[in-house]
């Protein structure tokens, strides 16, 4: 019995060691791709800073929700150039970034709205890439109407 009593303080021993190797391990691992989570949301938010806050997107999304359906149908060249701005403030952000982009810009700036002009706002919103010629095409999962 003398016998095994240090080889189970040993055995004990690299148990213990093994345990800690491996939480800090983990531990690590999960620092990391933190670092690499705040990184991205942090140039998203410099991209969408230096594209000013998308404001031409938003100046055409106010001016469309203002529009009854058929006038929206039948675009003026001022409207054709403010879409124009956007899709260009659009095309300079990386592609990762638009959709989160347009989904703080709604909820930054038009976030007052309410009922079906902020659904509307917000249709009109995910399909901005797709009526740009850009990728992704349109922003469902990523924008959000909370």
């Amino acid at each position: 019995m003398a016998k095994f009593t240090p080889l189970a303080a040993v055995l004990i021993a690299l148990m213990f060691i093994a345990h800690a190797v491996a939480y800090r391990t983990i531990t690590t691992t999960v620092d990391i791709d933190e670092d690499i989570d705040n990184r991205q949301s942090g140039s998203c938010r410099q991209e969408l800073q230096q594209q000013q806050y998308l404001n031409e997107c938003e100046q055409y999304l106010r001016q469309q929700c203002q529009q009854s359906q058929s006038d929206r149908e039948s675009t003026d060249s001022r409207q054709q150039q403010q879409m124009e701005q956007c899709c260009d403030q659009l095309r300079d952000m990386s592609r990762r970034c638009r959709c989160d982009g347009l989904n703080e810009m709604v909820r930054e700036q038009l976030g007052h709205l309410q009922g079906d002009e902020r659904r509307q706002v917000m249709q009109m919103a995910r399909n901005l890439p797709n009526e740009c010629n850009l990728r992704p095409g349109r922003c469902d999962s990523e924008m959000r109407s909370n």
